[in-house]
């Protein structure tokens, strides 16, 4: 049996997302457009990806936001011990 943990995270701000889990999900839980590497969030969305066991995601995403609108999103990772 493999142990993890779920690591939670607010952000609110143009910034690098580091990713460094097995698997990623990232909620758009404020008004504005989230813009995760191009990719455009709307607000109540989300982005998902999974990880097979033993893979890790090193990815950084570039996080920016649309202009109007509250700017958070809830980062979730799955980090194994």
């Amino acid at each position: 049996m493999l142990n993890f943990t779920e690591d939670f995270q607010l952000y609110n701000q143009t910034q690098i997302v580091k990713s460094d889990c097995n698997s990623l999900t990232i909620v758009n839980i404020g008004t504005a457009t989230a813009i995760l590497n191009g990719l455009e969030i709307a607000a109540g969305a989300q982005y998902v990806i999974l990880g097979n066991e033993n893979e890790l995601n090193v990815t950084r995403y570039n996080l920016s936001f649309g202009p109007v609108g509250t700017e958070i999103v809830m980062v979730i990772r799955k980090i194994y011990k």
